[in-house]
C-alpha cells in the first residue's frame, strides 16, 4: 500500500483496524507497544491535495520517539481495498456470541501441557518466537532476556512461576509482554491460541488446596474449541512481588557500545533520587548504582590464589581484575557461586575490583534515608562495613536495607603489605610483621 518493496516473513502479524463498521487487516513485522497518548500532545499533519494515510505525528511519552498515526479511516478509502463488515458491533452479534457489554475478553495461551487465559486489558502486547538469550540473571525461573522496546527485558517462565512444572525451550514459541510499571516482563510461551470472550459467571472457583499458587489465578473458565483454561488473576500478577524484581532491572540497550557484555541501568532515578542496586550475599543488601561500573556472569574460570577473601583472578578489557567473596569481606562465610552468581565491578583509584553475590534483585529509586543516623566505627568507615553501613528504603520494598558503599570496602582491600584490612581482622597484620 506504501509502495515500498513487499518483504514477507513467518513471524510476522496482522493488526485488525477499524473505521464505521468496516474492518481491515494490517500486515506488520511486530507489535512493539500499545501507549495512551493524551490528545492535546497531537500534531495534526496535512498533504497538499490529500492522500495522506496519517492524520497526527506525537512523542512516545516514554521514548521521545516521534510517531505517526495511522488513518484507519484513510487507509479504508483507497481504491480497491477489500474490507468486511464488522459483525462485533452491533446488537444482534452480541446475543449471538460477539463480544458484547459486560463480557470479559481473555488471550488464551498454551505453556506447554497448560492452557492458560489472561484477561486481555492487563496484556501490554505479545511477541512472537522470542530470541531468548543468557543473562546475569538466567535461572530456571527466567531462562533468560529479550530485546523489546529499546531494553533488555527478562523473560519469565510461568510454570515456575505458578509452581506447575518448566516449559521447555523447544517449546517456546512466543511471548506476552507484561507492563508493571517499573518494567516490563515477558512470559515465555509456546503458542498464543485466541482472543476469547466469555461471561463473567463462566469463570468458575478453583479449590485453593489443588494449585501451588492459587493466589496468581482467578479461577477455570471453559473456551470453546479449545477446552478448559486456567484464568491468570491479570490484577494480582501485575503486582507480584518476583515478577516486580524483574520488571525493576530491565536493561537499557546502549547502541554506542555494540555487543559489549555491559548491564546498565534502565531504571531512571525518581523526582532525582539516586538509583540503588539491591542483591544478596545471604541478606539483603542495597548499593548506589552509580558506583557499579558493570556487571558480568560469575566466570566459569578463576585463576585462583591462596589470598584470604581473594576468590582468584580474571582478565576483563585488558585489566588483570581480582574477584573478591564480598561475603567474607563483611565477616561472613564463603558463598559458593551459583547459577545466579554474578560479578559487581567497582573502578578505584588504583584499578578494577570485582565483587562476587549470590543474586541481583533489583534496580530502583532511593525512597527513604536518615541523614542524621548514627555511624558507629570510625567515620572514615562509614558504609564499608556491615555494622556502620546506613540504612535505607529502595523503591516499593518496605524494608530497612544497609547501604553498602562498595567504592569504600575497595579502598580497605588488601594491600601487597597485609591481607588484614580485606578481613578487618589484627591476626593475619601480625603474621606480617614476624616475616
Amino acid at each position: 500500500m506504501t509502495g515500498r518493496p513487499e518483504v514477507r516473513r513467518a513471524d510476522q502479524v496482522v493488526v485488525v483496524v477499524a473505521s464505521g463498521n468496516r474492518v481491515l487487516g494490517l500486515l506488520a513485522d511486530q507489535v512493539q507497544g500499545i501507549c495512551e497518548v493524551p490528545a492535546e500532545t497531537l500534531v495534526a499533519a496535512h498533504a497538499e491535495g490529500g492522500g495522506l494515510l496519517f492524520s497526527h505525528t506525537f512523542r512516545h511519552p516514554d521514548t521521545g520517539r516521534a510517531y505517526s498515526v495511522l488513518d484507519a479511516a484513510a487507509v479504508l478509502q483507497l481504491p480497491g481495498v477489500p474490507t468486511v463488515t464488522d459483525v462485533t458491533r452491533d446488537g444482534p452479534a452480541q446475543r449471538d456470541g460477539g463480544p458484547g457489554r459486560g463480557r470479559r475478553t481473555l488471550t488464551v495461551l498454551r505453556c506447554g501441557e497448560h492452557r492458560l487465559a489472561i484477561d486481555a486489558a492487563h496484556v501490554h502486547t505479545t511477541i512472537p518466537t522470542p530470541d531468548v538469550r543468557s543473562s546475569v540473571l538466567t535461572s530456571r525461573m527466567c531462562p533468560g532476556t529479550v530485546e523489546y522496546d529499546d531494553r533488555e527485558v527478562p523473560v519469565v517462565d510461568p510454570l515456575v512461576l505458578l509452581g506447575l512444572g518448566e516449559l521447555s525451550r523447544a517449546d517456546t514459541g512466543a511471548g506476552l509482554v507484561l507492563d508493571l510499571g517499573p518494567g516490563y516482563v515477558v512470559l515465555a510461551l509456546s503458542e498464543l491460541l485466541d482472543l476469547a470472550h466469555v461471561d463473567p459467571d463462566d469463570v468458575l472457583p478453583t479449590p485453593s488446596f489443588a494449585l501451588p499458587r492459587p493466589d496468581l489465578l482467578a479461577g477455570m473458565v471453559t473456551v470453546e474449541g479449545i477446552g478448559d483454561c486456567l484464568l491468570l488473576d491479570g490484577a494480582t500478577l501485575l503486582s507480584d512481588a518476583q515478577l516486580t524484581g524483574f520488571a525493576a532491572v530491565n536493561t537499557a540497550l546502549e547502541t554506542t557500545r555494540g555487543n559489549d557484555p555491559v548491564v546498565a541501568a534502565a531504571a531512571a532515578a525518581a523526582g532525582g533520587a539516586p538509583s540503588y542496586l539491591t542483591y544478596s550475599i545471604g541478606l539483603d543488601i542495597a548499593t548506589r548504582l552509580d558506583q557499579v561500573s558493570e556487571i558480568l556472569p560469575f566466570p566459569s574460570v578463576l585463576t585462583r590464589t591462596s589470598v584470604p577473601g581473594l576468590l582468584g583472578l580474571i582478565t576483563h578489557r585488558r585489566t588483570v581484575v581480582p574477584v573478591l567473596c564480598l561475603s567474607v569481606l563483611l565477616g561472613r562465610e564463603q558463598r559458593e557461586a551459583g547459577p545466579s552468581s554474578c560479578l559487581l565491578l567497582v573502578e578505584t583509584d588504583d584499578g578494577m575490583v570485582a565483587f562476587a553475590v549470590d543474586v541481583l534483585r533489583s534496580i530502583a529509586p532511593l525512597t527513604w534515608t536518615d541523614a542524621e543516623q548514627a555511624v558507629r566505627g570510625p567515620r572514615g568507615d562509614r558504609g564499608a562495613t556491615l555494622p556502620s553501613a546506613p540504612l535505607v528504603r529502595v523503591g516499593e520494598d518496605g524494608r530497612l536495607l544497609p547501604d553498602l558503599d562498595l567504592a569504600a570496602v575497595a579502598r580497605r582491600r588488601a594491600g601487597p603489605q597485609s591481607a588484614a584490612t580485606l578481613l578487618g581482622s589484627e591476626q593475619p597484620a601480625r603474621a606480617q610483621l614476624t616475616h
